[in-house]
C-alpha cells in the first residue's frame, strides 16, 4: 500500500500517456510490433487504473477527516472543484466549437446541443463518450458517501455481494436500452469500490513476493492479450462488457507489479501525473479538431508525437491557469 502511495503520480503520468497512445492507436493504427502493439491496444485499461486510485484515496481521506460524523459538504466542495475547473475551462471552448462547427442546424439546435454536452445529458442518453470519464468520476464522488458508509457497516460477506451485485449490473446495463450508452461507467464501478475497500481495509496481509510477481504477469499478459484483439475468430467476438470487466484483475495485477518495480518514481511521470486530468482533457478534446480540419492525415504516424507534446504544453497551461482561478477564491 505505501509503496503504490509513494508512486502514485508517476503511475498516473504513465497511464496518462498509455492513454493517449491508445486514442492515437485507435484513429491512425500502427505498424504492427509484436507486445507493443497488443500494450497500446488495451490502453484504456489505465482509466481503470485512474479508478482504482480515486476510490482508495477518497477512503483514506475519508478515514482521515471522518466525514461521517462531521458531514460532507467540505467533502464535495473540494472534490467537485478540482474536477469542474478544469473541466469547464477546457471543455466551454471545445463544446463551443463542436456545436458551431461539427452539427448542422440553426442556432437554437447548436445552443441545445452545446449544454447537452456541456452538462452530460449526451452521454447519459446517446452515448456521447468524448468527455465520458469526467461524467463517471463525478458519478462516483457522488456516490462514495454511500459505498463507504456500507463497506464501513457491513462485514466482508455483504460487501463481496455488493462486488458480485455490481458486475452483474454491469452485465445487465449492456442488454438494457436506458443504461446501455452508458456502459463503459457501469463496468467501471467495481474497480472503483474495490479501491474503497482497500482503502478501509484494516488487514493488509502481506502475500508471497515472488508467486505473487509470478501470477500477476501471467494474468497481465493472458488477459491483456485476448481484451487487445477485437474477435478471437471471424466467428467469435467478446462483448465490450465483457473485455471491459476482464480489465479488473488486469488492472489489479498491473498495480501490484508497478507498486514492486523500482525504488523512486520517475521524475517526469510524476510531473505529467500530477496534471494527469488536464492531459486527459486536452488530449481528447483536440483529436476532434484535428480530424475535422484534416490534420490527422497530413502528420499520420507523426501524431504518436504531435499530440502528446502538445498537450503536455497546454496542460501546463491550464494548470497555471487553474492555480490563479483557485487563488482567487474559486
Amino acid at each position: 500500500m505505501r509503496k503504490l502511495l509513494e508512486k502514485r503520480n508517476a503511475i498516473y503520468g504513465a497511464c496518462a500517456i498509455w492513454i493517449m497512445l491508445f486514442h492515437t492507436f485507435r484513429r491512425i493504427g500502427m505498424p504492427y510490433i509484436p507486445v507493443l502493439t497488443n500494450i497500446v491496444g488495451i490502453g484504456n485499461m489505465a482509466v481503470d487504473v485512474f479508478f482504482f486510485f480515486s476510490g482508495l484515496c477518497l477512503s483514506l481521506s475519508a478515514e482521515k477527516h471522518d466525514y461521517q460524523r462531521e458531514g460532507w459538504r467540505e467533502y464535495y466542495k473540494r472534490r467537485l472543484k478540482r474536477v469542474l475547473v478544469p473541466y469547464l475551462i477546457i471543455c466551454i471552448p471545445y463544446y463551443l466549437w463542436a456545436a458551431i462547427f461539427e452539427n448542422r442546424g440553426g442556432i437554437v439546435k447548436k445552443v441545445v446541443l452545446f449544454f447537452a454536452n456541456l452538462s452530460s445529458a449526451s452521454f447519459w442518453l446517446r452515448g456521447t463518450q468524448t468527455t465520458w470519464y469526467v461524467f463517471a468520476i463525478l458519478l462516483f464522488y457522488i456516490l462514495f458517501p454511500v459505498i463507504y458508509g456500507f463497506v464501513k457497516r457491513n462485514h466482508e460477506g455483504k460487501t463481496f455481494a455488493l462486488l458480485l451485485g455490481m458486475g452483474l449490473f454491469a452485465v445487465l446495463s449492456a442488454y438494457i436500452p436506458v443504461l446501455n450508452n452508458s456502459v463503459i461507467v457501469w463496468a467501471r464501478l467495481p474497480i472503483f469500490t474495490i479501491g474503497v475497500l482497500t482503502g478501509t481495509s484494516p488487514n493488509r496481509k502481506e502475500y508471497p513476493k515472488a508467486n505473487c510477481m509470478i501470477l500477476s504477469a501471467v494474468i497481465v499478459m493472458l488477459l491483456g492479450w485476448v481484451t487487445s484483439m477485437s474477435e478471437i475468430s471471424e466467428t467469435l467476438t467478446i462483448p465490450s462488457v465483457y473485455r471491459l470487466l476482464l480489465y479488473l484483475p488486469m488492472t489489479l495485477s498491473l498495480l501490484y507489479i508497478l507498486s514492486n518495480t523500482g525504488e523512486h518514481p520517475v521524475k517526469l511521470l510524476t510531473w505529467i501525473g500530477n496534471i494527469s486530468l488536464e492531459v486527459y482533457l486536452i488530449h481528447i478534446t483536440l483529436l476532434h479538431p484535428l480530424k475535422y480540419y484534416g490534420i490527422i492525415k497530413i502528420v499520420g504516424y507523426g501524431l504518436y508525437l504531435l499530440l502528446p507534446v502538445a498537450t503536455l504544453i497546454i496542460a501546463w497551461m491550464i494548470s497555471k491557469l487553474e492555480k490563479l482561478i483557485l487563488k482567487n477564491g474559486v
